[in-house]
Parts: structure tokens; C-alpha cells; sequence
């Protein structure tokens, strides 16, 4: 086994911890159950994709392709999807930095969760344009519209990145209104009992931190 798939492994157990540890603490399925699922969903892709697809077959399309260069059998995934996982890992109720005392700490005005924030927004930013490269590069004459699209992405990697960022915080920040609401509800308005911590305020320093990660990614990406 190696390296890469031990680390993932071991991140995917913290986690597995953490989401037990709300669990327990706050009994509402609402926000761990989500979190485990998506972070087991990147995670444990590569394996996924070992079991279902054998390694000696000749990928039949661009998508096939690209899974296999970027997920199944690349060593730096765990580096693309690991920030992801540690957000949730350090909302542990021994050591949650998104309420109490750690939650209203500030610097620079964004929170400790901005180093996750960023950090994904990072990894996420150079996930995309690592992927624009590689289907680039495995398809350089093909000229269906698919391929096409990809390589105008992979030239304009500043708007393309932008764009999926935009989205994905949008849908994530949007769901965590949802659930904040729904746990309120539940718990009769007392913020201390839920463990979907959301605001106007925090949703603003989530997308600046978000796109404080993807400019450092461009930057890096330019020079």
C-alpha cells in the first residue's frame, strides 16, 4: 500500500471520528451525516474507481481518461481533496474552531476558519486546472465541442476556476443557511445546541477567504 492511500485512509478515519463525536454531542444527523458522506465520497474515490474499472483497460472516452490520470492513479490527490476534510475535522467539540471561544477569534478580521476556507479554495483552484491541463493534453486534435470547451477552459484558467469556485461556494454556503435554520428550528432558537454554525457576517469571510485561496492558486500558477 502505498503513501498517498495511507494518508488518505488515516484522514478519512479522523473524520469518520469527528462526524461520531457531533453525533453524539448534538444527535441531529442535519450536518455531520452530509459532511461524512461528501468527504467519503473524495476521499475514497481512488478506491472506487479501482474496484469498478480494471487497471490494464484502454480508457474509451476523455472523461475515463482523465479520472485515471487525475484520481485513480495520480499520488497527489490526497493533497487536492485533503483541506476539505480538515474544515470538518476542526469542527470536533473538543476543538471546534467555528463556535465559542475559538469561533470568535479574529484576525484581520476573518476567523481561524478562514485557514481551511482558503485552503480548499486553494487545493480546489489547482484540482481544476491540474484536470484542464491533463484532458488538454490527452486530447490535443480532437475537435468535438466537449474537447474544445476543455481547451478554451484550460486557456482561460483565471475565469474557469473562478467560475466552478463561484458555484460550488454558492451551493455550500447556501446549504448551510439551510441546515443552520433547520437546527434552529429544531432546537427551539438556542444557538449553543446545533452544530451548523451560519451568518450574513460568516458568509462573507468564508468567500473571502475562499478567494483568497484561489488568488494565491493563480498567482502560483502564473509564475
Amino acid at each position: 500500500m502505498k503513501l498517498p492511500d495511507l494518508l488518505r485512509y488515516g484522514i478519512w478515519g479522523v473524520l469518520a471520528a469527528t462526524a461520531d463525536a457531533n453525533r453524539r454531542e448534538y444527535h441531529m444527523s442535519t450536518t455531520w451525516l452530509p459532511h461524512l458522506i461528501t468527504n467519503s465520497i473524495t476521499l475514497l474515490l481512488p478506491d472506487v474507481l479501482r474496484l469498478l474499472i480494471p487497471s490494464k483497460r484502454k480508457p474509451s472516452n476523455l472523461v475515463e481518461d482523465v479520472m485515471d490520470e487525475m484520481v485513480r492513479d495520480n499520488p497527489k490527490y490526497v493533497v487536492y481533496v485533503a483541506p476539505l476534510a480538515a474544515g470538518y475535522i476542526l469542527s470536533h467539540p473538543k476543538f471546534n474552531i467555528f463556535k465559542g471561544d475559538m469561533g470568535d477569534i479574529r484576525v484581520a478580521g476573518l476567523g481561524l476558519d478562514a485557514i481551511p476556507h482558503s485552503a480548499t479554495g486553494f487545493a480546489l483552484t489547482v484540482l481544476v486546472q491540474d484536470t484542464l491541463q491533463t484532458a488538454a493534453e490527452l486530447e490535443p486534435t480532437n475537435k468535438s465541442l466537449f474537447t474544445q470547451f476543455v481547451r478554451w477552459c484550460n486557456e482561460h484558467p483565471s475565469l474557469a476556476t473562478f467560475g466552478v469556485l463561484a458555484a460550488l461556494t454558492f451551493i455550500w454556503e447556501y446549504g448551510e443557511y439551510r441546515v443552520h435554520n433547520h437546527e434552529l428550528e429544531l432546537q427551539g432558537g438556542d444557538i449553543s445546541k446545533i452544530n451548523m454554525m451560519w451568518s450574513a457576517d460568516d458568509t462573507a469571510r468564508d468567500v473571502i477567504a475562499n478567494f483568497l485561496g484561489w488568488s494565491a492558486a493563480r498567482l502560483i500558477g502564473r509564475r
